[in-house]
């Protein structure tokens, strides 16, 4: 297995327009909603940062990848709110989640154009917050303004920490093999943890949103 992985990383480093796609297409979806909620951006950019580091990729560059990544990945979401209004609720998968649809136009109403920067650093209302301020006619020259600074501080937060680790591992004498199964092994743990944590928490809500509704039918007509 470690030398499939340490083809990977020299893969990485012989083109390293791989590792900073992966970057900006992760970051990206940290803001698509649902795809945000379940899949563990936010892990996944601070393994492959590690992994690209390892390979010798210029770190800024991830950090650049990262933060055009979350920047158009909140631009789109906002983008469609605005051209879709409250239609694109009604469509599949959204019109699932309606929970998270009232949780993020609270988060709105309750921090205003602060929630936007906030969202970025808040599990479940992240995915959703730009697209509601969107529905909600949020001022653009506001959102973006927020959107960009929420960028500059999110990006560093998980580009860099997966830049230490592997220049930690590497300092500690590790191998170039022995370097990507520690990273890649922790990646999954930790991306398996994230995605059971995040299937468990769409149930509940689900269950509770049921239940819900359960609780209070309609009245049809005596």
């Amino acid at each position: 297995m470690t030398s499939y992985l340490s083809g990977f990383v020299d893969l990485v480093g012989a083109h390293a327009h791989y590792a900073l796609t992966a970057v900006f297409l992760l970051a990206l979806s940290e803001a698509i909603p649902v795809i945000g909620t379940v899949v563990p951006g936010s892990t996944l950019i601070v393994g492959i940062s590690a992994l690209a580091t390892g390979a010798d990729v210029n770190p800024w560059l991830l950090l650049v990848a990262a933060t055009m990544g979350a920047i158009a990945g909140d631009g789109l979401s906002f983008w469609l709110g605005q051209r879709y209004h409250r239609e694109i609720l009604l469509g599949w998968p959204l019109n699932r989640y309606p929970q998270f649809i009232d949780r993020s136009e609270a988060f709105i109403n309750r921090y205003g154009v602060a929630s936007v920067f906030l969202a970025r650093f808040t599990a479940v209302v992240r995915a959703f917050v730009p697209l509601v301020a969107g529905i909600l006619k949020m001022s653009p020259l506001q959102f973006y303004a927020a959107n960009i600074l929420s960028a500059l501080a999110w990006a560093p937060a998980h580009v860099f920490p997966g830049v230490l680790l592997a220049m930690a591992i590497t300092l500690g004498g590790a191998s170039a093999g022995q370097l990507t199964f520690m990273i890649v092994a922790g990646l999954m743990v930790a991306s398996a943890a994230c995605g059971l944590r995040s299937r468990l928490r769409f149930q509940l809500h689900r269950k509770i949103a049921i239940h819900a509704s359960s609780s209070h039918p309609e009245n049809v007509g005596s």
